[in-house]
């Protein structure tokens, strides 16, 4: 047995250049068809098979709708949308891409209501990957595609990127578990002074490799940085290890 210990810990980074912000982000849906869960449309799987397990999917419903949050304001610049290139591409049609900075559930009329538009299509798209520049950069933290309301409808999509620019501000909370080791392959390792300053690294990382957990050893200052879906389970990965703290990502 290893000892699990919850601890929240709040950090703040800031962050330039054109990034995907979407990526392990909190996504939601609708409805749930199936096992094709929201995670899987911003998890950095961009296969167009949905039989794959890559792509969310909800049931047939007037306005079905997927969101994800950003955690924090961005300056949103491009969304990258990746179809379904199966034999079902083609019902995505009738769509909107619209940008929120608070959370539109918590407001009158959702979801039909209709935040800033980025992008909208009438007709069917074909399978393969799109990119939507919005017409005037939007900041925002909450981005949602809707089908607007007509016939019933389902949403599908396989991956979305929040492709952001300027200055922005983002939270992230880690958990800390004592005595527990990840058991992978890091995509880095540094020594360091502190645990505090290999998770500040491992932030840092996010816009290229997107560190999202992390192995921090006491008796050698060794920080391990990973790149994993806080979505899954990887409780089989971790073991019992004296002085060494694990910490994730939460959402």
């Amino acid at each position: 047995m290893y000892l699990l210990l919850g601890v929240h810990l709040n950090m703040v980074v800031i962050s330039t250049g054109l990034f995907n912000a979407a990526r392990f982000k909190p996504a939601m849906q609708s409805t749930l068809y199936q096992n094709f869960y929201a995670y899987r449309a911003n998890d950095g799987n961009t296969d167009g098979n949905a039989f794959h397990g890559s792509c969310q999917h909800t049931n047939r419903e007037y306005v079905p709708w997927w969101m994800v949050d950003l955690l924090g304001l961005f300056v949103i610049e491009v969304i990258r949308l990746t179809n379904r290139m199966d034999p079902y591409p083609r019902r995505l049609r009738n769509f909107e891409i619209d940008i929120f900075e608070q959370d539109p559930r918590r407001l009158a009329n959702f979801p039909n209501i209709r935040g800033q538009v980025c992008y909208n299509q009438t007709d069917p798209l074909d399978g393969g990957t799109y990119n939507y520049t919005c017409s005037d950069s939007i900041v925002g933290r909450y981005v949602r595609i809707v089908m607007r309301p007509g016939a019933l409808e389902l949403l599908h999509i396989c991956e979305m990127e929040v492709l952001v620019s300027g200055s922005i501000i983002e939270e992230i909370n880690f958990q800390r578990k004592v005595n527990t080791k990840l058991i992978d392959s890091p995509f880095a390792e540094l020594t360091l002074a502190s645990s505090f300053l290999c998770l500040r690294e491992c932030l840092l990382q996010r816009p290229i490799d997107f560190c999202t957990a992390l192995n921090w050893i006491t008796s050698t200052r060794s920080c391990q940085l990973f790149s994993v879906n806080p979505y899954l389970d990887i409780a089989p990965n971790l073991t019992f290890s004296l002085e060494t703290h694990f910490y994730i990502q939460i959402n």
